[in-house]
């Protein structure tokens, strides 16, 4: 018995899993660390700052409408600047989890009804290498505008604005990183598989 390891390009789809085959087991499973390392201090990034956020909002609001009597407790200057801050951070590192997991708004039906396969994959691979120009000199402007801020602090507490800026890059990073493995394997490797529903059954 034998059988035929010739590899069909259908979709994108048999595309990526076709790479996936011809890639060694051993650097697949590195990626796969490295990725699944990532992955871990990003969520523990977004867990951290959103807990940190809602703290903050509760804590101002309390103060604010609850014990505005006592003239000692008052809502903090500072809440708002780091909860701006906080805002900049969750958007930057929340959109790399939505290219990992395909979950941006996309008008691939529209290519994939229009155009031929083989045109709409091409216009695909150029988009995503379009992206990855752009998050490039993002991250690069990103750090020299992180660097050359900061030596400033916000209005209301020393801490630096570096830290502010400092989401742009970091974000962009991970954008990069993400759409940098679309790029090269079709779809994300690492990404979360949907499970197909189970027909329910049952009398009624």
């Amino acid at each position: 018995m034998g059988f035929s390891l010739k590899l069909i390009h259908i979709s994108d789809k048999e595309n990526s899993l076709s790479i996936l085959r011809r890639y060694p087991v051993r650097n697949l499973e590195t990626l796969q660390k490295v990725d699944k390392v990532l992955n871990r201090i990003r969520i523990i990034g977004l867990v951290i700052i959103m807990s940190g956020c809602i703290g903050m909002c509760t804590m101002n609001i309390i103060l604010r409408y609850i014990v505005r009597g006592i003239p000692s407790l008052r809502p903090f200057p500072w809440v708002n600047e780091l909860m701006q801050m906080g805002a900049v951070w969750i958007a930057f590192l929340a959109a790399g989890l939505g290219v990992k997991e395909n979950a941006h708004i996309s008008l691939e039906s529209l290519t994939a009804k229009y155009l031929p396969e083989k045109t709409a994959r091409l216009l695909k691979k150029s988009a995503q290498l379009v992206v990855l120009v752009a998050l490039a000199i993002l991250i690069f402007y990103g750090v020299k505008v992180t660097i050359s801020q900061s030596s400033s602090y916000l209005q209301n507490l020393r801490i630096s604005n570096g830290w502010f800026y400092a989401s742009i890059p970091v974000g962009c990073f991970y954008l990069f990183y993400d759409y940098l493995l679309i790029f090269l394997f079709g779809e994300h490797p690492f990404a979360r598989k949907e499970q197909p529903e189970e027909p329910v059954s049952g009398a009624f």
